[in-house]
């Protein structure tokens, strides 16, 4: 006998409690936090770096690449018949930094035989607004199954969790994912402060007043009534004078303009924005002082991206690869074009015996020669000579004919 619940809260639930995203703006829960445009910018930078990124799949016996592979093709060039690689993943990208999780259902092979057997052929992807998360309780123990409601009205399609490929980066509980949105409520209600006073200013801030009627005691109906009139005789205007009679004194209210300074300059939310998404702040338009573009970058990949890549380079191997080839085989994002060697190492580490040349190619990002053999083989300083010829050439030459370093003559050493 078995017991089901379902465990998922409704994913913007979190975000309306913690004043994330407010619960109005017509239907647009979810895609309202891209309202403020350095959220927008954010989650843009990071979903398409992860989905620009090749996946590669290496082999761990000799770190070697698996070249035209069915599971690679659906990751970086076809996710499905309709949908790209890469909007692919930049659509669970942003799905899974808006709400925390995001889900693509795995259309497998339906043979159960042979080296094609359950291989999968593409992603469906379905919004979390569309999926369900059940908890299945058996004898056997605990069980997750996903139930996806198809746009189109069919019927809800129910899968297992290997057939499903779940998207999050920050979990509690290794079910859930949860939204670095959470963390961001104050700063952005900061912000949108600050625009909504900037933009009160220009509205009205020009025409501040105060009108006064002296010598009068004007109760509320007769003061409602002058403010009234004076703004429908100012009303669609402009900048056009001010006419009042001699009976009223008309005195502009002064704003102090560093106020208005210090929130247009205030970047402190841009900031929070920014390591909340693990993004260099420079890349929201926020100054970084001592560092150039370029360290800024290749730190940025290094050390803030492996915290997006690493969970899907899991995800892949837990649900795409068998148990037999998660022992071979592993994924990994190719970011060489990025982070790789400087070329003048790249060849100073040939010359001196440590890669050779295919490994040299493969450290700037290009692929192997496989049509010159001698380009796997390691390179000695002897004039550049292969390094299991460099004792036969030396062998070949004692009693020989040597070269004269200096004069570039040849001598005979040979006594006889």
């Amino acid at each position: 006998m078995s017991f089901f619940r379902s465990i998922n809260a409704l994913w913007s639930d979190d975000l309306i409690t913690n004043n994330v995203i407010p619960n109005y703006r017509n239907s647009t829960v979810g895609i309202g936090a891209l309202s403020n445009s350095d959220v927008l910018t954010a989650v843009s930078i990071v979903a398409g770096d992860v989905a620009r990124f090749p996946i590669m799949e290496i082999n761990d016996e000799d770190d070697s690449i698996v070249d035209d592979d069915d599971v690679t093709y659906l990751l970086n060039k076809k996710s499905s018949e309709f949908v790209s690689a890469y909007t692919w993943k930049f659509a669970m990208m942003v799905n899974a930094i808006l709400t925390g999780n995001s889900y693509s259902r795995i259309k497998r092979d339906p043979r159960t035989r042979g080296p094609q057997a359950k291989k999968p052929l593409e992603f469906e992807f379905f919004a979390p607004s569309q999926t369900e998360l059940i908890e299945q309780r058996t004898s056997a123990g605990m069980n997750y199954k996903y139930r996806f409601t198809p746009l189109n009205g069919e019927d809800t399609i129910e899968c297992n969790a290997e057939d499903v490929i779940h998207w999050k980066f920050f979990t509690t509980d290794t079910i859930l994912g949860r939204s670095p949105l959470l963390s961001l409520g104050q700063e952005i209600n900061l912000q949108e402060s600050g625009v909504d006073t900037l933009s009160k200013f220009f509205k009205s801030g020009l025409k501040s007043a105060v009108l006064k009627v002296p010598g009068s005691r004007l109760n509320k109906q007769a003061r409602k009534k002058i403010r009234e009139d004076f703004e429908y005789a100012q009303s669609n205007n402009g900048n056009a004078p001010i006419i009042v009679d001699s009976t009223m004194d008309y005195t502009p209210i002064e704003v102090d303009t560093n106020v208005l300074n210090l929130i247009n300059s205030n970047n402190w939310s841009t900031s929070q924005i920014a390591k909340a998404m693990r993004i260099p702040a420079f890349k929201l338009g926020v100054n970084s002082p001592n560092q150039s573009v370029k360290q800024l970058q290749e730190g940025y990949v290094k050390y803030d991206l492996p915290f997006y890549f690493q969970p899907l380079i899991n995800e892949f191997q837990m649900k795409l690869l068998s148990d037999d080839d998660r022992h071979k085989y592993h994924f990994e994002f190719d970011v060489r074009k990025e982070t790789g060697m400087a070329m003048q190492d790249v060849v100073t580490a040939i010359q001196n015996d440590i890669l050779t040349p295919n490994d040299g190619r493969g450290e700037i990002g290009k692929k192997p020669d496989k049509t010159n053999p001698d380009m796997d083989r390691y390179q000695s300083t002897l004039n550049s000579v292969f390094l299991d010829k460099k004792e036969e050439y030396q062998e070949s030459t004692k009693g020989g004919m040597n070269s004269d370093s200096q004069t570039g003559s040849t001598v005979n050493t040979d006594n006889g």
